[in-house]
């Protein structure tokens, strides 16, 4: 099991990737010891939006994509931060009644009810952090046995709220598509930029860094982006005229 400083050093390295969203909840579970997981952007106005999950490995997908589509709402973990524990909550008839054909009402299960179609009688724990301009949800589940998540283990997790949330804007303004980038982002352009250089993909992840697969794959996403197929094409196309001026340093 990893120390926290290991989770953290995990997340920091996968900031700018494209499976930081998936890498940062699987440190996380591996932490607590979980099986599940199910990260979950909620924006203001109650959308929902369901970034990451491994719910396939228990043939749940379904589940986990109506929670972000229409159950999300009766989540009271939703309005605390930090570290929570499901089974600290108490379920809310009212609200239950309005979602029933979504939800199946059951005594077993630790706030009284589950979402149609998900695993049964599963033990929650969800850390919820502040970022991209709503609430991240990193939601770690498992069967559950004759003990739950331990004390430390709450506290681990309480510990790397703000790391995490720091975490989460940090890629956010790494990945955003940058204003006349032709679709890069700022990572993307910088790397760009290096390239143009003459910049190896060594040189550059020490430049940025960042680790060389992460540079290689930057800059499998800029050959996508500017239609271009190899190096020698991207020289090509900047060296016509106004090409990729954008982002080339003045």
């Amino acid at each position: 099991m990893p120390s926290a400083d290991a989770v953290i050093s995990d997340v920091i390295g996968a900031i700018g990737r494209q499976d930081f969203v998936a890498r940062t909840a699987h440190s996380l579970r591996t932490l607590a010891g979980f099986d599940l997981m199910a990260t979950v952007l909620h924006a203001p106005g109650g959308q929902a939006r369901l970034l990451a999950d491994n719910f396939d490995e228990v043939d749940c997908r379904a589940a986990v994509e109506t929670y972000a589509r229409v159950t999300h709402p009766i989540n009271p973990m939703l309005a605390e931060r930090g570290a929570v524990r499901a089974c600290e909550f108490a379920p809310q008839p009212r609200t239950l009644a309005a979602l029933h054909p979504h939800v199946l009402r059951d005594p077993q299960e630790e706030m009284g009810f589950r979402t149609m179609g998900w695993p049964a009688r599963q033990e929650e724990i969800g850390l919820y952090v502040p970022g991209w301009g709503g609430v991240i949800e990193i939601g770690l589940y498992r069967r559950r046995g004759r003990y739950g998540a331990s004390r430390t283990t709450m506290r681990a997790l309480q510990g790397l709220a703000r790391p995490i949330a720091a975490a989460f804007e940090r890629h956010d303004a790494l990945t955003r598509p940058a204003a006349d980038s032709g679709g890069l982002t700022k990572r993307e352009a910088e790397v760009c930029e290096l390239l143009l250089r003459g910049c190896s993909s060594e040189a550059i992840a020490l430049r940025l860094g960042i680790g060389r697969y992460t540079v290689k794959d930057h800059r499998k996403q800029i050959f996508r982006k500017l239609g271009v197929g190899s190096l020698a094409e991207l020289f090509a196309a900047a060296r016509q005229e106004g090409s990729f001026s954008h982002i080339r340093s003045s």
